[in-house]
């Protein structure tokens, strides 16, 4: 029974919010249609899964809504053989579904039950192309760099240099940068060219911050 309700919600969320969003990749679509969004939230959160909210793990951190997750992705052009990284990827949701479009994906998360439940669901799941890490998330994910793409899931004040170091040459970051004072942020791409990153501006989007990117915060090692 839950699960008929969850998949007739899952295609709703997909037509009403992803595809009414100009979201037009099959790929991304699909994705959307097959990833159960439902193994990835609190239990107690079950159902508003598919709504268009933000869905909050506790009062610092919420997994960002659907429809705007498809639109980041949908921008980013993300191709088969990509190596990924997404910093403040909670209990893996985004990594699932990059993962279906991608080569492989890292998520980097800075607790550590969060990130053992996450590997769990995504073993259950068959998603054999990724993997959660456990680390500060402003110190991103050294070890299996370089990476082709960089996501960033949360607003953010800056970006800093060790996570720009971690991108391959011509490879992109993409995040939402907002203003401590600005009520909308922008979603933001940087391509690494020569070392240096050029930012441009895609698309206007709100998302709660990542902490360990704000500037007055940045050296707070939020827990979970």
């Amino acid at each position: 029974m839950y699960d008929k309700f969850f998949d007739v919600s899952r295609k709703n969320m997909v037509n009403n919010q992803i595809i009414t969003n100009k979201v037009v990749n099959p790929l991304i679509i699909n994705a959307f249609l097959s990833i159960q969004k439902e193994k990835f939230i609190p239990k107690q959160k079950r159902a508003i899964v598919y709504s268009d909210a933000e869905i909050a793990f506790n009062k610092e951190r919420s997994m960002i809504k659907s429809f705007l997750l498809a639109k980041m992705i949908e921008f980013s052009n993300v191709k088969q053989n990509d190596s990924i990284l997404v910093i403040g990827c909670l209990s893996g949701y985004s990594v699932a579904i990059m993962s279906q479009l991608s080569g492989y994906v890292f998520g980097l998360e800075n607790d550590l039950t969060m990130v053992k439940k996450a590997n769990t669901i995504l073993s259950e799941m068959a998603c054999h192309n990724c993997s959660i890490n456990y680390g500060k998330l402003s110190e991103g994910l050294k070890k299996n760099m370089p990476f082709d793409k960089i996501f960033v899931e949360g607003s953010v004040e800056f970006i800093p240099n060790n996570i720009v170091q971690q991108l391959k040459e011509g490879g992109e970051i993409f995040a939402i940068f907002r203003e401590q004072k600005s009520i909308v942020g922008k979603y933001k791409v940087g391509i690494k060219y020569e070392g240096l990153i050029s930012y441009r501006h895609l698309f206007d989007a709100n998302a709660r911050s990542l902490r360990d990117f704000n500037l007055k915060d940045e050296n707070y090692d939020f827990k979970i």
